[in-house]
């Protein structure tokens, strides 16, 4: 490969799911690369392991910051996935995805709960019984004909409007005004706003961007509907914990390409000379301070740590990055109930409507390549029911407080209780205490046992309205900065591990521009958009530059007639 930069070193800051993919798209390429990280390989989507837990031999408990989900959409990371060798398997780490056949959309006291088939073998829907299938409840709780039929016209806006309409209009847009939310009936609103959001992007609806939550139901939809340029799965899990499913192989293989991985290690300072970033300072954990320096420099930190070097060299190379201060963040985070008996509440995701924290769950024994009771704990634990909360300042129904005014064992307790809401009733009993052996919160949660404000170390981008402006490009001013993360504006526009790994190959393209490389760049895939669709963005398009409005846009029914 030819070059015309100044060498072939790169520091790649941060060993999360964007900066490993970076290190291994680079080190494919020749480049003698260098990551490191202060917490642990995998970020955010690394496994933790109850100390202490293990006896007998076995393994201590796995925990994670929350379950890990590969919707059908997703094409860069599985690309990456398939590409990191298993010995003896075939298609390496993607070959450990397991189809996520169901989804259930639990409710309080099981009435009018949803169950739809999202396998691919169900084989083609059409539209309308994708909407059927997991927003109307034929019991009569659930949406109107009124109802489903405005939110499928809030779809088809989306999915027919062009792109400058999508940056110029929806970006500004909060989901809740797009989908009409105002006036609405308590179940659309749960269903079609709320739902929409808190549960899979961690965000309110009156304040994240329709272009993001719409983007996000565009291709799930499209993955549902077997529709794209790859045919996956429309939802996938992994058959085991993240890092030794994923994560551990990851770095044995980065490391037989002769990436350099020093763990321990925490980014303090840039130094920056002109236009070019000379060096990063590196605190480690004993207290011991070095120089790190290299030819070109791939910052891959987190967002919120992003900000703490603003002041600290950061801003000198790039002053447009001090916008990403702007960028809000909120917690997602994850806790696992270990149970004694299995309790496959169904093969796939649940959705709990109804829980004012927003939860989300997965029952992962039956996913994963093992005898669970035989490979982790004490030989009890048979089953981990793995779930995300993704709203913390509601009050919940158990001590009438938001989740971030709990103790840890209150917040458990608490989501113990929203969980047997939503799956026990009916004559049916899916949880009791009798079940419960142990749990555990995702550490990065402090101060919520103490009297300071509880903090999260690891929060969640959120992409509220007008924030797309705010994140950078992976291009910086300095001439050997590139910025990686899934705050960087990317085709997914939303903070997931396939943001962060397109974020990654971004980067990485724009390294190579720089440095003249004669190699094939990473490829970067777009999502999928249908030809039959063209010719009405093209339509849309003129009417958005005539400043006008969206053809099939209108205000909800509901709207017109007064209601509320």
């Amino acid at each position: 490969m030819a070059l015309k930069g100044q060498g072939m070193r790169v520091a790649v800051l941060g060993g999360g799911v964007a900066g490993l993919t970076a290190a291994m798209e680079l080190a494919e390429r020749g480049f003698e690369v260098t990551v490191v990280e202060p917490a642990g390989w995998g970020g955010k989507a690394r496994s933790a392991w109850v100390p202490g837990t293990g006896t007998g031999g076995r393994l201590d408990l796995p925990s994670e910051h929350g379950f890990r989900f590969f919707p059908g959409f997703y094409r860069s990371l599985p690309d990456t996935l398939r590409r990191i060798p298993v010995d003896g398997v075939k298609g390496g780490v993607e070959a450990n995805l397991r189809e996520a056949t169901h989804m259930l959309s639990a409710r309080s006291g099981r009435v009018g709960e949803r169950l739809t088939d999202v396998s691919s073998a169900a084989g083609a829907r059409t539209p309308m019984e994708f909407l059927r299938a997991v927003w109307v409840d034929s019991g009569g709780q659930g949406l109107t004909s009124e109802e489903l039929l405005y939110f499928a016209n809030r779809m088809l806006v989306y999915m027919t409007s062009s792109d400058e309409r999508r940056l110029g209009q929806w970006e500004l847009t909060s989901w809740w005004d797009f989908a009409g939310a105002d006036h609405a009936s308590e179940e659309y609103r749960r269903a079609c706003v709320v739902g929409a959001t808190r549960t899979v992007v961690a965000a309110r609806a009156e304040v994240c961007s329709t272009h993001t939550v719409g983007g996000f139901m565009e291709a799930f939809s499209y993955g549902f509907l077997g529709q794209g340029e790859e045919i996956h799965a429309a939802d996938r899990l992994l058959n085991g914990p993240t890092s030794t499913a994923w994560i551990d192989p990851w770095t044995s293989h980065l490391a037989s390409l002769g990436v350099r991985l020093e763990l321990g290690w925490r980014v303090e300072r840039l130094s920056v000379a002109g236009s070019r970033v000379t060096g990063a300072e590196l605190h480690g954990r004993q207290g011991q301070r070095r120089e790190l320096t290299a030819d070109w420099y791939v910052c891959a930190l987190p967002v919120h740590r992003v900000g703490a070097l603003l002041d600290r060299g950061l801003a000198e190379a790039d002053a447009d990055l001090k916008s990403v201060t702007g960028l809000s963040t909120d917690w997602m985070v994850g806790i696992q109930f270990y149970l004694t008996e299995p309790v496959p509440v169904t093969r796939g995701h649940v959705l709990y409507l109804d829980s004012p924290w927003a939860l989300t769950s997965v029952s992962q024994a039956q996913f994963w390549d093992c005898d669970f009771s035989a490979t982790y704990g004490d030989g009890t634990v048979a089953d981990c029911l793995s779930v995300d909360i993704s709203s913390w300042d509601t009050p919940g129904i158990l001590y009438g407080k938001p989740a971030r005014e709990c103790t840890r064992s209150e917040v458990a307790a608490e989501v113990w209780a929203q969980l047997c809401d939503g799956l026990n009733g009916g004559g049916r009993t899916a949880l009791h205490r009798g079940l419960l052996h142990s749990w555990e919160l995702d550490p990065a949660v402090r101060n919520l046992d103490g009297p300071a404000h509880a903090v999260n170390d690891e929060p969640l981008l959120i992409n509220t309205t007008d924030s797309w402006a705010a994140r950078p490009r992976a291009a910086t001013a300095a001439t050997n900065l590139f910025m990686a993360g899934d705050y960087v504006r990317s085709p997914v526009n939303l903070a997931t591990m396939e943001g962060a790994n397109q974020s990654a190959r971004l980067a990485v393209n724009a390294l190579l521009e720089k440095a003249g490389s004669t190699g094939a760049p990473a490829a970067v895939h777009a999502l999928h958009q249908p030809e039959e669709l063209e010719r009405l963005k093209q339509v849309d398009a003129e009417l958005f530059a005539q400043g006008r409005a969206h053809i099939l846009d209108g205000p909800p029914p509901w709207a017109l007639s007064g209601r509320g």
